[in-house]
């Protein structure tokens, strides 16, 4: 999940990436019965709203990679890329399908039939780890992408941003505002594939670390975070009411409020939280932490659904209160879990 690649730690990131963690858990602890409620309830537009104000969590995630992988005074080591990182990441993606399928046709009949329907839920396995081959894939490009940044100006470096920033932000948040066919039609026309994706976040997460932005558009990043956080819940209530059922589209990781967010923040915590000392017992606890959030991202999903199981879920209280307690409990459980899991000699890295 954004992991660093050497053994160097930089706390604000390790924050970041705890925070990014958490933000995953809130969203899906918020997403609970986020379809089944009315739009039009006051239940349904507090976890909604909830769930705008925690979109920032992959986009994040992105960028601690590209700000990590990308430095250029790091060398690209394919060896140490394939076994640590994509290996690791590939083995993990597997693992958790296949166990998360196993959970869901623990019922199935295990005849011949059967069997075909187990593998297909094993293969399957959970929505939220889309995250890890799409990670992977940006991973395989790294030699190249390295490559370029390596000899790439800060113009050439702008000049992606503006495509990724023209064709995708602006474009996603467009067709989420703007429902006539016609008009969805003609906007998917504009749709560049290198620079219509997570690789943009990639980039962009290089740019602040390594690049900077200057300090009048730091103030405007930082002036936009209220009045955007504001527009997601706003407008995805609002969206959602007229069309009669949920929508999330405007406050998706590439929606254009969403990504002042991530950018603002990204920004602070390496211009500003960077600045922190920490005492040995925090940067200890902040690295354990760190470190299980790959764990906390593979489980948590699981976690809110056994949970749910038993009884315990975002709406046991008034879910104002009932979504950050559920999210705060899962991912306290979910670390712990991980830290002990790493622990397993040799396999353990290769299970989350």
């Amino acid at each position: 999940m954004g992991e660093n690649p050497d053994k160097k730690r930089m706390v604000h990131y390790d924050l970041l990436r705890i925070l990014a963690a958490f933000s995953v858990v809130m969203l899906h602890s918020a997403a609970q019965f986020w379809y089944t409620l009315p739009v039009t309830g006051r239940e349904w537009r507090i976890a909604d709203g909830y769930d705008a104000l925690s979109r920032f969590g992959v986009p994040v995630f992105v960028m601690l990679s590209g700000a990590l992988f990308l430095d250029r005074e790091r060398q690209v080591d394919l060896r140490r890329l394939f076994r640590h990182n994509i290996l690791r990441l590939l083995t993990v993606f597997c693992l958790w399908s296949a166990l998360y399928g196993l959970y869901d046709s623990r019922n199935f009949d295990w005849g011949a039939a059967g069997v075909k329907e187990v593998v297909k839920e094993m293969i399957y396995g959970r929505y939220h780890l889309w995250f890890l081959p799409m990670i992977i894939g940006i991973y395989l490009l790294l030699p190249v992408l390295h490559a370029w940044v390596a000899r790439a100006g800060e113009w050439e470096l702008r000049y992606f941003l503006w495509l990724f920033f023209l064709f995708q932000i602006l474009r996603t948040t467009a067709k989420a505002l703007i429902g006539s066919e016609p008009f969805q039609y003609v906007i998917g026309l504009g749709e560049i594939e290198m620079v219509c994706g997570y690789l943009g976040y990639f980039v962009l997460g290089y740019y602040i670390a390594h690049v900077g932005i200057g300090p009048r558009c730091r103030r405007g990043l930082y002036l936009s975070v209220l009045p955007a956080a504001v527009c997601n819940v706003v407008l995805g209530s609002v969206l959602s009411e007229r069309a009669g059922r949920p929508l999330g589209e405007i406050y998706d990781s590439f929606g254009l409020f969403t990504f002042l967010i991530v950018t603002a923040l990204f920004e602070f915590f390496t211009r500003t939280v960077s600045r922190i000392s920490w005492g040995p017992a925090a940067g200890r606890l902040i690295r354990e932490l760190s470190m299980a959030t790959l764990g906390v991202y593979v489980m948590h999903v699981g976690m809110i659904e056994a949970l749910q199981g038993r009884g315990i879920h975002s709406m046991l209280l008034p879910n104002w209160l009932g979504i950050p307690l559920l999210a705060v409990g899962v991912y306290l459980i979910c670390s712990l879990l991980a830290m002990v899991l790493r622990r397993i000699p040799v396999i353990g890295r290769y299970i989350c």
